[in-house]
């Protein structure tokens, strides 16, 4: 009996662990590239161009 419930507990820590993954997955999904969240935040905006003349 006592092994069957360390049994169960692994399964049910292996669901949260799927559930969190996907979670995750669906956030960095949803943000896209269009976030600077999605590549750590290194990307840095170009400048406007300078007026010729």
């Amino acid at each position: 009996m006592k092994n069957k419930k360390g049994m169960s507990a692994w399964i049910w820590i292996l669901i949260t662990l799927i559930l969190l993954a996907i979670g995750v997955g669906i956030y960095f999904w949803l943000i896209g590239d269009s976030s600077p969240l999605a590549n750590g935040g290194s990307s840095i905006p170009q400048p406007p161009a300078l007026p010729s003349g």
